[in-house]
């Protein structure tokens, strides 16, 4: 573009204005956090991999997945579209003003993403691992099956050994396909700690160990499938979030050379 409006300004020194992008991604992740939190608290992050009904799962997988899009759509959009207006333009050529304002929009959707991602890290690093695994999810369900006295013996207490039925279980189901020395002898060790503790026979017992050993087998397959669908999906998303805080950050210097104003940033 030959002319320039008056009320163009013409930057020099370096083309990348830090101060645009850093005020773009906090933004972006201001509105992403808030909109997934109104997600989260309408319920489309209840997804459970072990629940028994497969129909709410989907529903609900589908629901999360079109929240999560839209979220990071309408944050890096917002995000993308400040710095583009907020910096200063820099070419008089009007091809290469808007590769850099999109260029700008990419780094907001950078920088979100690698603060996003130090956070997740930390998390990780710093996540309580005190609870045992015989009372964490799935496997405590199953123990609650597995263990579960018969109406002869109320009494039974089967809290103590939780934690060694679970290393037993795991143990005994680590090759499902082997026989090897070490499952076949955890899966009778098993038998004999549920036939002991809940006053069933050992033939019941070793049913029960049977029905717990593939009902935990298909919750974990089940599990790990969600988690390849979902990280499919999450980066998808995020790679769609980048175009449109490209998108919206050439539009966002058009209506900074144009001197026009969004009209969702407009006073009514």
């Amino acid at each position: 573009m030959a002319d320039i409006d008056a009320r163009t300004t013409l930057a020099s020194g370096s083309y990348v204005e830090w101060s645009a992008i850093i005020a773009g991604s906090v933004v972006a992740l201001a509105v992403s956090f808030v909109l997934l939190t109104f997600g989260a608290a309408a319920g489309l992050s209840a997804v459970s991999p072990w629940s028994s009904s497969t129909t709410t799962v989907v529903s609900v997988s589908i629901g999360t997945a079109l929240w999560m899009l839209l979220s990071y759509i309408w944050a890096f959009s917002l995000g993308g579209y400040l710095s583009g207006r907020l910096r200063h333009r820099v070419s008089s050529v009007q091809s290469e003003v808007d590769f850099r304002d999109g260029t700008h929009g990419l780094l907001v959707w950078a920088l979100a993403m690698t603060f996003a991602a130090s956070i997740a890290a930390f998390g990780l690093t710093g996540s309580n691992t005190s609870t045992p695994a015989s009372d964490r999810q799935p496997i405590a369900s199953v123990l609650d099956t597995l263990l579960r006295p018969i109406p002869q013996k109320p009494d039974a207490r089967t809290d103590d050994v939780r934690p060694q039925a679970a290393r037993l279980l795991a143990q005994a189901q680590a090759v499902a396909s082997i026989s090897t020395p070490t499952t076949t002898a955890s899966r009778a060790q098993l038998v004999q700690l549920v036939s002991s503790r809940t006053g069933v026979p050992e033939a019941e017992a070793d049913k029960r160990v049977t029905e717990a050993s593939a009902d935990l087998q298909t919750i974990t397959t089940r599990a790990k499938k969600m988690a390849v669908v979902l990280g499919f999906f999450t980066a998808a998303a995020l790679l769609v979030a980048a175009a449109a805080a490209w998108a919206a950050a050439e539009i966002g210097g058009k209506h900074r050379d144009e001197g026009t104003l969004w009209a969702g940033f407009a006073k009514y």
